[in-house]
């Protein structure tokens, strides 16, 4: 049903399911060809799988066939160039139905989506504690930033160290030792979005700090003609009401079906 299709057919698929694929940045990062995942599609491009390098997946057709659900899954589980564990975004119902009857390892979360179209925010530096301060990240530098946060910047999301160092941008909270304390980075750039991640180190959690480098970030993304992207877990309260509290546009509330079809 599906193939992997090259680099230079990602724009046939853009083009015919642009609406699909623009609601999710990383998704649309990936088939404009500015992070690297993989990609497939049936002959007629009329159905399409992408995924990310971390397995944050889509698929959708326009012309579904009757058994289009059992020949997906198949395919998922099939693929092995795809990570064994995907998070699918938005599914259809009748996938999730036939995931459910099929298979037990998978579970279903609501996530929500929220873009800030302000215009600059003021920053509160002033509560952080004595000689805590704010950094961009290219100021902490790689290095220091992997060792304290863990996340992989240079092939979680993006393709490589100079990748994410020169196209990311991102704000820091460093401690009176100059030590990481929480980050708001954007996991991919595309076509006038940046999707943002942020993660406060435990030690440092319930004291507003997600708020605190979320402000910063929303200035960088401004000062370079970026709208921040905001996607979160519904059930994640404290990121959610943060969303609320910057005033963010709710854009939509979605299904997201965490699935491992290998181990």
């Amino acid at each position: 049903m599906l193939s992997r299709i090259q680099l230079n057919e990602y724009p046939a698929i853009k083009e015919r399911h642009h609406g699909r694929i623009s609601q999710y940045p990383l998704i649309n990062a990936v088939i404009s060809g500015i992070q690297e995942g993989f990609v497939y599609a049936d002959s007629s491009r009329n159905t399409f799988f992408i995924s990310t390098k971390a397995g944050f997946s889509l698929f959708d057709s326009l012309r579904p066939a009757p058994n289009f659900e059992s020949e997906l899954f198949y395919f998922l589980q099939h693929a092995a160039d795809i990570p064994g564990y995907l998070h699918i975004y938005g599914p259809s119902r009748s996938f999730q139905d036939h995931v459910a009857a099929n298979w037990a390892k998978h579970k279903i979360r609501q996530r929500a989506q929220f873009r800030y179209l302000g215009d600059g925010c003021a920053t509160n530096e002033r509560l952080l504690p004595p000689h805590y301060r704010i950094a961009v990240i290219q100021e902490v530098g790689l290095v220091q930033l992997e060792e304290a946060f863990k996340l992989d910047f240079g092939n979680r999301y993006w393709n490589s160290t100079a990748d994410f160092l020169t196209h990311a941008i991102g704000a820091c909270i460093l401690d009176e030792k100059s030590e990481p304390a929480a980050i708001c980075y954007s996991a991919c750039v595309v076509e006038g979005y940046a999707e943002m991640d942020t993660l406060v180190m435990p030690a440092h959690r319930g004291k507003g700090f997600m708020k605190i480098v979320s402000e910063p970030f929303f200035n960088l993304a401004v000062r370079n003609k970026l709208i921040p992207h905001w996607d979160t877990f519904v059930s994640n309260t404290a990121s959610y009401r943060a969303a609320q509290r910057f005033q963010l546009q709710l854009v939509q509330e979605y299904d997201l079906l965490s699935l491992l079809v290998r181990t």
